[in-house]
């Protein structure tokens, strides 16, 4: 059949062992249909078909970027950006801040939202407080949330409006910071921040689509072709997905990870599953959050952080609650798994997952770790035994690594997001960025995965770096197993779905230090030319 879009001329990089490079790939329809050479694909362009030369660019699989928040993406897009990019001072941030607060409310009602800060990066080495943004936020509510999403800073009137006081609990899973009075410094870490959240106007599900159809932009300018959404709590959320999806204007290939707390029991009494959906949307694996971040110091270890005594992070749920959690999402069908980057979070996490798949085994499971991020020996071990699918995110080193090498001990990060040993084991490690924690730009990932650099130019487990070809595999074919989708996407072979990227160069060809300059020229899903530089 003659090929409707024939790429020639190039590197086709395929992650198919058994075809692992050619020059020409012919597609018919939504399909890849010949992989091979230049020659043998010559005689394939059909009278309508596009000829794209590749003029020796690579071409190579679409993006797999299995773990994001594409509804909080796009949310981000539109509130004020305080990552440390943009925003490197305290007083900068207070401009900012005062800037939204002279402009008419939005979507967000007169809420003022921020998203991004570190405070490792700003210029005031520390946390902002409720009084920093009380003096530029003119008495409206304002919400900033960190960089990783798991620590927030609010001002009086946000506390105010949810009641928190000094005489205010910890909730469960959560901490309030206080000062040296008592009092709430506005600092709210991981299910402390559910009494703000709570107070804000939840968006429509027009606006849910608008955000969606931003956040795909951006992917698909990057070559990203299939995302996993990593937190679906509400029936609006899935809704959205559902009519953009139906009504073909969904951006990118979506897997999603359904929040057990929320709705496990609802999916259940359906019989939806995961699997359940088609090339475009599909219910991944039931999820929870059982620990914070490394960065904030709220990721669950077994030690101390080395630079704040005392300090083991926070556990969201005790063994008994996860157990009882992942054995009836298990038992209802689904893949399970968790948010756990601490040692103790992985470690907890590891348990639940062994006594459910005691009580009821399952050969081909692929339970899933989002993050993994400080194991130890004993953990890859488990792994390795009990075939747990990891599933980090490279640019955290680069992004949020110097943190890192000031919050835990050398030894800790000898095996932190360990690539080297992920790969030595053959445990499946799965790439992915979290967007909007941190960019979703593949190819900051991908130097990220080989080199190990950090901001500032340190090395975090330096030994740790895969090859670039393990890299590429981590963001294709690794991607596309841990949704159980590899036998219709994640590598060049005929038959499968033409989501396809096209390369400013071969990163093989590259120097590892220089693979953040590469680019996506050309970006193709289900056989259509959806971006093109």
């Amino acid at each position: 059949m003659p090929a409707d879009l024939l790429f020639t001329n190039g590197v086709v990089l395929t992650m198919d062992a058994r075809q692992p490079a050619a020059e020409a790939v012919a597609v018919v329809g939504d399909r890849i249909a010949r992989v091979g050479s230049h020659d043998d694909l010559a005689a394939e362009m059909g009278p309508a078909a596009r000829v794209v030369d590749l003029g020796g660019r690579a071409l190579i699989p679409g993006f797999n970027d299995n773990h994001t928040h594409p509804i909080f993406f796009g949310q981000s897009l539109r509130t004020i950006d305080a990552r440390p990019d943009a925003i490197a001072t305290l007083a900068e941030l207070q401009v900012a801040f005062r800037a939204a607060a002279a402009r008419p409310a939005n979507g967000s009602g007169d809420w003022l939202l921020a998203r991004g800060y570190d405070d490792s990066r700003l210029d005031i080495g520390r946390h902002p407080t409720r009084h920093d943004l009380d003096a530029a936020t003119g008495g409206r509510p304002a919400m900033l949330t960190r960089t990783c999403g798991h620590l927030a800073v609010v001002n009086s009137a946000a506390l105010s409006l949810a009641g928190i006081t000094a005489a205010t609990s910890d909730p469960s899973g959560g901490q309030i910071d206080r000062d040296a009075h008592g009092e709430p410094t506005g600092v709210l870490r991981e299910n402390a921040m559910n009494a703000i959240r709570a107070l804000l106007p939840p968006p429509t599900r027009s606006q849910i689509k608008a955000d969606l159809r931003a956040a795909g932009e951006r992917f698909l300018a990057y070559g990203i072709t299939s995302v996993g959404e990593a937190a679906i709590k509400t029936s609006d959320e899935l809704a959205a997905y559902q009519e953009l999806a139906a009504a073909g204007e969904l951006p990118m290939r979506v897997f999603t990870m359904m929040l057990i707390d929320d709705t496990l029991d609802a999916l259940a009494r359906l019989g939806m599953r995961t699997g359940f959906g088609d090339a475009w949307l599909r219910i991944g694996p039931a999820k929870l959050f059982q620990d914070g971040s490394g960065g904030g110091r709220t990721a669950a270890m077994f030690a101390d952080y080395r630079n704040d005594p005392g300090n083991r992070g926070i556990t969201i749920y005790d063994q008994p609650g996860l157990n009882e959690r992942f054995a009836r999402a298990h038992a209802a069908g689904f893949q399970l798994t968790a948010h756990a980057i601490g040692d103790r979070a992985i470690t907890m996490i590891l348990d639940a997952f062994e006594a459910a798949l005691t009580a009821a085994p399952k050969a081909d499971h692929r339970f899933r770790i989002e993050h993994c991020g400080l194991c130890t020996a004993e953990i890859l071990d488990r792994m390795a035994r009990l075939r747990i699918v990891a599933v980090p995110q490279p640019s955290f080193i680069y992004e949020l690594g110097d943190s890192y090498l000031k919050n835990f001990t050398e030894e800790q990060l000898a095996l932190s997001y360990p690539g080297r040993a992920w790969f030595d084991r053959d445990i499946v490690a799965i790439g992915s960025s979290d967007v909007p924690v941190v960019s979703c730009d593949p190819f900051v990932n991908l130097r990220s995965a080989v080199t190990r650099r950090t901001r500032d130019g340190q090395r975090m487990g330096p030994g740790q770096g895969v090859t670039i070809d393990e890299a590429l595999r981590m963001f294709t074919c690794n991607g596309a197993y841990g949704s159980f989708e590899e036998s219709i996407k994640g590598s060049i072979t005929p038959g499968k779905l033409a989501d396809l990227a096209v390369l400013s160069a071969d990163p093989r060809g590259i120097d590892p230090e220089q693979l953040h300059t590469l680019r996506a020229d050309m970006t193709v899903i289900g056989g259509r030319v959806a971006y093109e530089a």
